[in-house]
């Protein structure tokens, strides 16, 4: 300890292969407040109340599988003693990640239940990964809707019996049903101007869906959002409606719950589909692509809707389903950031 604070922390270097100053630190400002150093914080505080020490350990699962037999400030001794495994949620190096990532999707299966139109398309594409408890109602069945619908079923207990242009069933999340779609069925998204891929816990209506398309083509915007009511569920602040403003908004990246794409930004961040299985990260590599290309990004503050579900990375079902099959959603993004060089925070205009 004495060493790495007099020479390692200088040197950038992290005391031990599982903890990692710099994620840390980004991951918890509040170290700064009372420690001359992440790694003090953590050991004086962040250990006992079950911080993860890096990305590539998440103390939950190691806490769930070991059922209370480590306590949370043992965890840390504990693994540098040897005592760690995928299973018990620590990685030993990105190469971990990388398996439990094409574990994943080697499982996947993709059955086409409607794959083609009846007729012509129209100029733009919503795709709803939807499952039991989908909030449909409010727009899907919409005569006005001016946009095609494809649905991709995770949870085929959720299939609502005639409705969608287009219709999947698949298992996993929306980003490896975006990557699978997008390599077995180009020809439907090459059809579209503009492709929006939505969660099913977004309230908003046909109308909405309506104005942002027409929005997105007025403006020429290849990345782009509708805004956020207060109080949804959402780790950004610059994508919360600004009352009084109208138009686009320009900002850094998107939400990976709504975002929608121009046919040549889809093009643009297609490589980056299935490397993040939860989908973290890719919000920021998105934005830096898009960007890099001089593609506009925009939120628009006129056009709202709410993110409905709250987010619990502890308990919540989407977590608890990643940890199941050794997906540590934080270390995707950390490599994801990493590898592509992005931007860690949004920055709006």
């Amino acid at each position: 300890m004495a060493h790495y604070l007099a020479n390692g922390l200088r040197d950038a270097l992290d005391p031990t292969r599982f903890f990692s100053t710099d994620w840390y630190a980004w991951q918890n400002p509040d170290w700064s407040e009372s420690f001359s150093a992440p790694y003090l914080h953590f050991m004086e505080v962040g250990r006992k109340q079950g911080r993860d020490p890096s990305p590539m350990v998440d103390v939950t699962r190691y806490l769930d599988m070991t059922e209370g037999g480590i306590a949370p400030d043992q965890v840390y001794p504990a693994i540098l003693a040897g005592l760690r495994s995928v299973s018990l949620g620590v990685y030993e190096d990105e190469k971990d990640l990388l398996r439990c990532q094409n574990a994943f999707m080697d499982a996947i299966a993709v059955f086409a239940h409607r794959a083609a139109l009846a007729g012509d398309p129209r100029k733009a594409l919503v795709v709803c990964q939807a499952g039991r408890g989908a909030d449909l109602e409010g727009w899907a069945f919409d005569p006005s809707r001016e946009w095609d619908l494809m649905l991709n079923y995770y949870d085929s207990a959720g299939m609502k019996r005639g409705l969608g242009d287009y219709v999947f069933f698949q298992k996993g999340t929306k980003f490896t049903a975006m990557k699978f779609l997008s390599d077995r069925f180009p020809q439907i998204f090459s059809a579209y101007e503009h492709v929006l891929f939505v969660d099913d816990d977004i309230g908003m209506t046909a109308g909405n869906l309506n104005a942002l398309f027409a929005a997105c083509r007025r403006h020429s915007l290849d990345l782009a959002q509708m805004s956020l009511t207060g109080g949804s569920a959402c780790n950004w602040s610059e994508l919360f409606a600004r009352p009084g403003r109208s138009g686009p908004r320009d900002v850094s990246a998107v939400e990976i719950m709504m975002p929608v794409f121009s046919r040549r930004a889809l093009g643009w961040i297609k490589p980056t589909l299935g490397q993040s299985v939860s989908g973290f990260g890719l919000d920021l590599v998105w934005g830096k692509i898009v960007s890099g290309k001089g593609g506009r990004i925009a939120v628009l503050d006129d056009i709202v809707a709410t993110h409905e579900r709250p987010v619990d990375q502890s308990g919540g079902a989407y977590y608890r389903y990643l940890r199941r099959h050794g997906i540590n959603a934080k270390a995707e993004l950390w490599l994801l950031v990493k590898r592509h060089e992005a931007e860690r925070e949004m920055i709006a205009a």
